[in-house]
C-alpha cells in the first residue's frame, strides 16, 4: 500500500481583533503588510492606496468586481509580486488591487489598525488552511 505524503505544514499566527476580524502579519515585496483573513472573499487583494510603498506594477487589464462591502469597484491585476506569509511563497497567486478606503475606515472607527490588504479564499483553499481559533494560528500547506 502506497503511504500519502503529508504536505509541509506553516503554523501562521494570527490575531483576533476587537471587530471579530482575524489579521496576519504577511511580507509584501521584502516588507510587512498586515492582512485580513476573509474566508467569503474570492480573491486575495491590497489596498491600491500602497502600491508604490511596495513598489508594486498593475497589468493592463482592469475590470469591475464586487465584495468586500460594495457591490462594484474597480479592480486591477498586480503584475508580479513577492507576497509571503511566514516562509510560505504566495506570489503564484493572482494579488489584485482595488480600493480599500471603506474597509480601512470601518476598521478604523472600531480602533483596529489599518490593513494592507485582504487574504482571500483562493489561497485558504489552495492552500489547504485550517484555522484554529483556540490557539490563534492558521496551518497552510508549502
Amino acid at each position: 500500500m502506497a503511504s500519502k505524503q503529508i504536505p509541509a505544514t506553516a503554523i501562521i499566527p494570527f490575531q483576533r481583533e476587537r471587530t471579530g476580524h482575524i489579521t496576519v502579519i504577511a511580507r509584501l515585496s521584502g516588507k510587512p503588510i498586515r492582512f485580513l483573513v476573509d474566508t467569503g472573499a474570492g480573491g486575495t487583494c491590497i489596498h491600491s492606496e500602497l502600491l508604490q510603498r511596495y513598489k508594486l506594477n498593475l497589468t493592463s487589464k482592469t475590470e469591475k468586481g464586487g465584495g468586500v462591502g460594495t457591490s462594484s469597484m474597480k479592480m486591477t491585476t498586480v503584475a508580479s509580486h513577492g507576497l509571503s506569509l511566514q516562509g510560505v511563497d504566495l506570489s503564484a497567486f493572482k494579488l489584485i488591487a482595488m480600493d480599500l478606503s471603506h474597509v480601512v475606515a470601518g476598521l478604523a472607527k472600531a480602533k483596529v489598525e489599518a490593513i494592507g490588504g485582504v487574504l482571500g479564499a483562493d489561497v485558504l483553499h489552495r492552500k489547504h488552511a485550517v484555522i484554529d481559533y483556540a490557539r490563534s494560528i492558521i496551518l497552510l500547506s508549502h
